[in-house]
C-alpha cells in the first residue's frame, strides 16, 4: 500500500477510536466543570433579553411570607386573591410552580378557580415524584393540578427537573411523559399563553441557557404581593412566576452558576431560554466534542509520521493539516461563540500558545476558583443579611468568608458604646475551636480603623504557626466592630482574597449597623406599644393590666406551639395592642354596667376595625401584630367580626389571642359580670371548642393552665378588683 494512504488510513482509524472514546464517562466528567467555568465567565456579559416577549417577575414564598402566614399549607383563596391582584396590576400570565394537585377546603379552591376563570392565562405545575407506599415500595406518582382548576381554564405544564449524574441541573426536559401523556414544560406553556410560538427543536431535551439569568429577575415577597405592596411596573406586561424560595420547602438545586437555586428560579431561566429561541436567537447547544477530539487526534497521528513523507506529499500533508486545524478551530469557535465573543477566544488561544497551555490553564482555574468563592460569599452574605435580623445571618457570612480564605476560625466582635467591645461575639469554628482573640489588639484595631495582618504566629496561641487578620468594621466613619480571621496556613493571602476580605468586611459592617438600628427601633417600638397599652387600660378601670396579662399568656401559648421567636414577639405586641380601638368608643358605651342595645353593640364591635386603622401606619409592626388587633374577635365557626373569617383562614396569632382574651375576661371582674371560678371558666372554654375557638388551641391552652395555673391565677388575683 502506498505510504501516504497508510498515513491517511491510520489517521482515520485513530479518529474513529477517539470519537468513540470522547463520549465515555471520563471525558464527560472532564467536560462538565470546564463548560460550567466558561458559562460562569460568559454570564458576566449576558445576551440582551428577547425583544417583544414578556419578561419575568418572581413572587417568592420566602421566610418572611411564612412568618406572616405560618399555618402551612395555605388556603387556596390566598392564591386566588394574589392572582387577581397581579392581573389587576397588568400581569400578562401567572404561572404557579406549586403543587395544587390535592383538592382542599371547597371555598378556598372555588376562590382560586374563580380567579382563574375571571382572568385566564394561568399555568399550573404538573409533576412526577417518587413516593413510598406501605407494602408496595417506591412508586412513581404523577400529580396533576386539581380538576376544579383545569376545568376553570388553567393550563398544566410539567416541572420535571432532570439532574446530571453530579447533581447539577444543566438541561431542561422539553416535553415529558406524565402518566402516558406528553406534556409541555411549564415555561413552554407560559410562553404560549403569552402569545409566543415555541420552536419544535426545544420540545426535545436541551441545555438551559444560564447566561440569561442576567439581568436578575425582579423578586417580590408573597406576603408583600398579597397585600399590594409593590410597584405596578414590576408586574405590568410580565409573566409572573409564583414559587417557593424558603429553605423549608427543600426546592433548592445546584446549577452551573452555583448551589441553592430555587426551582422557580430555574423555571424562569428556562422561560427566557425558550423566549430567545422563539425569536431566532442562539442559545446553548451540546458541544460537538466527538468531532473536535477526532480532528485533533487525527492531526497528531499524521504529524507523528510526517517525517516519512517527501516531496509533493509533504506539501500536500501540511496543506491538509492546515485545513484540518482550521476546520477544528472553526467548529470550536462556532460552538463557543455562543458563550464568549470570538475575539476573546482568539486572544485566549494566543495566550495559551505564548505562555504555555498548562501554566495558563492552572492560573485561569485558580482565578476562576478565587472569583467564584468571592462572588458566592458576597451573594450569600447579602442574601442572609437581607433575610435575617439575628446573629444567624452573620454566622452564615462568617462561614462563607472563612471558607473562601482558608481560615480555621473567624470571630466578629461588636463595638460597645464606651469604645470597647461587647462581651458577646459571633463565631464560625468548623473545627470546634474558638478564635483566640487578643482583646487589646482588637480594641486597638477598632480605635485606629486600620487593618492588622500578623504573619508567622497567632496571637493568644504561643508557638502555633499561622496567620491572623484583624479587620475593623466601619459603617461609613462609625466603628461598629472587629473581624478576627485566624488560619493555620502559612500561605500568604492573594490579592483576590484580600479584596474579598475587605469587601465582605464592608458588607458585615453594614449588617451589624443595621442590626443595631433594628434593635434600637424594636426597643423604641416596644416602649411605644407599652405606652399605648397603658393608655387603653387607663380608660377602663375594670381592665387594668388586662393587656399585659393577655400578652404574657399569649406568649406562653405561642411558645407551647414552638413558633419562631420573631413570631412570638409579634404576638406579644399584638396582644398588648388588641383593644387599642376602644379609644374610639364613647365612655357611655365602654363603661356601661348593663347590657348593650343593638346600636351600642355595633359601636363596641367597631373597636377592632378602629384599632387596626390606628396601628396599621406604625412602621415596624408585622402583619402578625396587625391581625391580632383586627381579628381577635373572629370565631372559628365564621360568626365573628369584623371580617367573618372561619377556621384556619383566621390567622393563627388572632386565634391565640382570642382564647386568652376570653379566658381573662371570664376570670376577672367586669362591669357586666363577676369573676367566674376557674372550673366554670374551663368548662365554658371546652364547651365553645369549634364554635368560638380553635379546638386544638383550646386543649393546648388548658394544658398550660394545668402546668402553670397557680402563677397565672396569682397574676389574675392581683388585679381582680376594679380600680375606684
Amino acid at each position: 500500500m502506498h505510504p501516504w494512504l497508510r498515513q491517511a488510513g491510520g489517521a482515520a482509524a485513530a479518529a474513529a477510536v477517539v470519537t468513540a472514546l470522547s463520549f465515555t464517562r471520563p471525558v464527560e466528567l472532564l467536560e462538565r466543570p470546564v463548560g460550567d467555568a466558561l458559562l460562569r465567565l460568559a454570564a458576566l456579559a449576558p445576551p440582551a433579553l428577547a425583544p417583544d416577549v414578556p419578561d419575568v417577575t418572581l413572587v417568592a414564598i420566602d421566610a418572611a411570607s411564612l412568618r406572616a402566614h405560618p399555618a402551612w399549607p395555605w388556603p387556596r383563596d390566598r392564591y386566588g386573591a394574589l392572582a387577581g391582584r397581579l392581573f389587576e396590576a397588568g400581569a400578562a400570565v401567572v404561572a404557579f410552580d406549586i403543587d395544587l394537585s390535592t383538592p382542599r377546603e371547597p371555598a378556598g379552591d372555588a376562590a382560586l378557580a374563580g380567579a382563574i376563570r375571571a382572568h385566564g392565562k394561568v399555568a399550573l405545575a404538573a409533576l412526577r415524584q417518587r413516593q413510598h407506599v406501605a407494602g408496595v415500595g417506591e412508586l412513581e406518582v404523577v400529580s396533576w393540578p386539581a380538576g376544579v382548576f383545569t376545568a376553570a381554564g388553567a393550563r398544566p405544564g410539567h416541572v420535571v427537573v432532570p439532574l446530571d449524574s453530579d447533581g447539577v441541573v444543566r438541561r431542561a426536559q422539553g416535553t415529558a411523559d406524565l402518566g402516558g401523556e406528553r406534556v409541555a414544560s411549564l415555561p413552554a406553556v407560559a410562553l404560549e399563553l403569552a402569545g409566543v410560538a415555541l420552536p419544535r427543536a426545544k420540545e426535545a431535551p436541551h441545555r438551559v441557557d444560564y447566561r440569561r439569568a442576567h439581568p436578575p429577575f425582579p423578586v417580590l415577597s408573597f406576603a408583600d404581593a398579597l397585600e399590594g405592596r409593590f410597584e405596578r411596573e414590576a408586574v405590568a406586561g410580565r409573566v409572573v412566576w409564583i414559587g417557593a424560595s424558603a429553605a423549608e420547602f427543600q426546592d433548592l438545586w445546584t446549577t452551573p452558576l452555583g448551589a441553592a437555586r430555587p426551582g422557580v428560579w430555574i423555571q424562569a431561566v428556562e422561560y427566557r431560554t425558550l423566549a430567545a429561541a422563539a425569536r431566532g436567537e442562539r442559545t446553548l447547544a451540546p458541544a460537538p466534542r466527538g468531532l473536535l477530539f477526532a480532528l485533533a487526534f487525527g492531526l497528531a497521528c499524521l504529524a507523528g509520521r510526517a517525517g516519512e513523507l517527501g516531496g509533493w506529499r509533504r506539501v500536500a500533508f501540511f496543506g491538509g493539516a492546515a485545513a484540518t486545524t482550521g476546520a477544528a478551530c472553526l467548529v470550536a469557535l462556532l460552538e463557543l461563540a455562543l458563550l464568549l465573543p470570538p475575539v476573546l477566544l482568539l486572544a485566549q488561544l494566543a495566550g495559551h500558545y505564548a505562555a504555555g497551555l498548562e501554566r495558563v490553564r492552572q492560573r485561569l482555574g485558580l482565578r476562576l476558583r478565587e472569583r467564584e468563592l468571592s462572588l458566592v460569599a458576597l451573594h450569600e452574605i447579602g442574601a442572609s443579611a437581607a433575610e435575617s435580623e439575628s446573629a444567624d445571618g452573620l454566622e452564615i457570612g462568617l462561614g462563607l468568608l472563612g471558607r473562601s480564605v482558608d481560615a480555621h476560625a473567624v470571630a466578629l466582635l461588636r463595638a460597645a458604646p464606651d469604645g470597647g467591645l461587647e462581651p458577646a461575639r459571633v463565631d464560625w469554628m468548623p473545627r470546634g475551636e474558638l478564635a483566640a482573640v487578643d482583646a487589646a489588639l482588637a480594641v486597638q484595631t477598632l480605635a485606629s480603623g486600620r487593618l492588622r495582618f500578623l504573619d508567622g504566629a497567632i496571637p493568644g496561641r504561643p508557638g502555633v504557626p499561622g496567620r491572623a487578620l484583624y479587620v475593623p468594621l466601619l459603617a461609613g466613619r462609625q466603628p461598629v466592630g472587629v473581624l478576627v480571621i485566624e488560619s493555620r496556613s502559612r500561605a500568604r493571602l492573594g490579592d483576590t482574597e484580600l479584596r474579598t476580605v475587605a469587601t465582605v468586611a464592608s458588607q458585615l459592617a453594614l449588617t451589624v449597623r443595621s442590626q443595631q438600628l433594628a434593635e434600637d427601633l424594636r426597643a423604641t417600638l416596644g416602649a411605644s406599644v407599652e405606652a399605648i397599652a397603658s393608655a387603653v387600660e387607663a380608660r377602663d378601670g375594670y381592665t387594668v393590666l388586662h393587656c399585659r396579662r393577655l400578652a404574657l399568656f399569649s406568649v406562653s401559648l405561642a411558645r407551647e406551639l414552638a413558633l419562631p421567636a420573631a413570631e412570638v414577639e409579634a404576638i406579644r405586641l399584638g396582644a398588648l395592642l388588641h383593644d387599642v380601638g376602644k379609644i374610639g368608643v364613647r365612655d357611655q358605651v365602654l363603661l356601661k354596667p348593663g347590657g348593650f342595645t343593638q346600636d351600642e353593640r355595633r359601636e363596641m364591635q367597631r373597636h377592632a376595625e378602629i384599632g387596626h386603622r390606628i396601628v396599621q401606619p406604625i412602621a415596624g409592626l408585622s402583619p402578625t401584630t396587625l391581625c391580632c388587633v383586627r381579628n381577635h374577635h373572629e370565631r372559628f365557626d365564621g360568626s365573628g367580626y369584623p371580617d367573618g373569617l372561619a377556621g384556619d383562614v383566621i390567622p393563627l396569632a388572632a386565634r391565640i389571642v382570642a382564647i386568652v382574651d376570653v379566658w381573662d375576661a371570664l376570670s376577672t371582674v367586669r362591669p357586666y359580670k363577676p369573676a367566674y371560678p376557674q372550673s366554670r371558666v374551663r368548662e365554658l372554654l371546652r364547651k365553645d371548642r369549634g364554635g368560638h375557638f380553635d379546638p386544638t388551641l383550646v386543649e393546648r391552652f388548658l394544658r398550660i393552665l394545668e402546668e402553670e395555673g397557680d402563677e397565672m391565677l396569682a397574676l389574675v388575683a392581683a388585679s381582680a378588683e376594679p380600680v375606684p
